[in-house]
């Protein structure tokens, strides 16, 4: 009895290391540290009031609102959570901004500080021209002989759903496709001056670029783009004169013992990767385990964190986000996705995180995350695209955020993990992969 309790303990240690080991060595959670870009603190001690003059500016509007929208994000409000009382000060129209002018301004305003600012650098370009594209043939009434039938399985965590549908015969058309290029740039020239002796305690020029590529569209979003670009030096304002810690760590995890295994063996793989700093394999690696575990937490974290090394920001904090759903009494990815929107939200901010891509099929077909029964009907658009960041050499404050148009496409399957759509305009000279985003037109 002995021999055989033995033998049976030995047996179940055996295979429960073997569980535990996957399909590699074993590896443990690892700390990733990513450096953000800590602005200079202004000495702003004594001051607990501050006045905002309006910006002058090639266009009025946006310097006033850039004033007020400074004044607002710097003030206290009624609560007082803030180092600062701040409100928006109109100058007289022959106000010289000698120390004199300042301080008697001050006295009358009842302030401790003054920002004084111009718009330094405001350009708008909008422009159209023609790309060659290849278009797939739409579903629809037809001869059948133009059609053939095929079965599609789903992944396993999908619940090996087998189903039929049709394929065009045919193959894509070239055609020549209306492409809006939308590029924009805000600086903003400021200073904080004290206004007893007109010394000044901080000044600098915030400079931000926007380039946008879409498919034809109604008319080009100019003011929603300034709108983006004069959010951001707001942001970058308010954390010069409220610094903050910018670098963070965020942890890389390991599998937890119930996870799928075959997803576990690629969150190792990619945990691997990420030790040696391959951060495009991570990524490459984390991608696959979502597909076998869509809903998973520790999935959705590492692939965030992959995604914030390889600068997809927007795509990170959709990870962070699922990630946070997953679980949401466990905090750490919430204050992932919050930390990043706090230091990059200028150009991050959107009303709906993006679906992401997780595949493309030979014949066209898009696998995205899942969305939910009923929120995207059979049939609706959607334009796959792009993004991509610019960091400044001296830190990793975002200068310039691009955003492209890849190819459009329509629904023709929606389940709560896995979306289904089908290629019908793209661009064969780039490619459409794994982590592209996905934006729904109205219904």
């Amino acid at each position: 009895m002995n021999r055989i309790g033995r033998r049976g303990w030995m047996k179940w240690f055996i295979v429960t290391a073997i569980i535990l080991g996957g399909c590699g060595p074993p590896i443990t959670t690892r700390l990733v540290t990513i450096e953000l870009e800590k602005p200079p603190e202004a000495e702003v001690k004594n001051i607990k009031t501050i006045g905002v003059t309006t910006f002058s500016s090639p266009a009025s509007d946006v310097g006033f609102k850039m004033a007020a929208d400074i004044a607002k994000a710097l003030d206290s409000g009624l609560l007082g959570l803030g180092p600062f009382a701040a409100r928006m000060v109109r100058p007289p129209e022959d106000f010289e901004p000698t120390a004199g002018s300042i301080r008697k301004l001050g006295q009358k305003n009842q302030v401790d500080a003054f920002i004084l600012g111009e718009i330094s650098k405001f350009s708008v370009q909008t422009s159209r021209s023609t790309q060659p594209m290849l278009s797939a043939p739409e579903f629809g009434p037809s001869d059948p002989a133009e059609y053939e039938w095929f079965g599609i399985l789903e992944e396993g965590s999908i619940k090996d759903t087998y189903y039929y549908r049709i394929l065009p015969r045919r193959d894509p058309d070239t055609v020549e496709v209306s492409v809006t290029k939308l590029v924009s740039s805000l600086a903003a020239r400021m200073r904080l001056v004290e206004t007893q002796n007109g010394s000044t305690l901080w000044e600098g020029e915030i400079t931000r670029k926007s380039e946008r590529i879409r498919f034809t569209a109604p008319q080009a979003e100019t003011e929603a783009e300034i709108e983006r670009l004069v959010i951001s030096i707001v942001n970058e304002v308010v954390a010069r004169l409220k610094p903050e810690e910018h670098s963070v760590q965020r942890l890389i995890k390991a599998p937890h013992f119930a996870m799928n295994p075959v997803a576990a063996k690629w969150v190792r793989r990619g945990m691997q990767a990420a030790a040696k700093d391959d951060w495009l394999q991570a990524e490459e690696l984390f991608l696959k385990a979502l597909e076998e575990a869509p809903d998973e937490c520790t999935v959705n974290g590492n692939l965030g964190v992959a995604y914030e090394q390889n600068g997809r920001l927007l795509e990170a904090v959709a990870a962070y986000e699922r990630a946070y759903r997953c679980r949401p009494r466990d905090p750490t990815y919430r204050y992932y996705g919050d930390d990043l929107q706090s230091s990059f939200a200028p150009n991050l901010k959107r009303e709906d995180l993006p679906t992401i891509v997780l595949g493309v099929g030979g014949d066209g077909t898009i696998y995205m995350t899942g969305v939910g029964r009923g929120s995207h009907p059979t049939g609706q658009r959607f334009t796959i695209y792009r993004t991509e960041v610019e960091r400044s050499q001296k830190g990793a404050r975002i200068e310039e955020f691009k955003e492209t148009d890849l190819a459009r496409g329509r629904i023709i399957k929606v389940d709560e993990q896995l979306s289904l759509g089908q290629l019908l305009l793209y661009n064969p000279e780039l490619e459409v992969r794994r982590g592209d985003l996905v934006r729904f037109e109205a219904k």
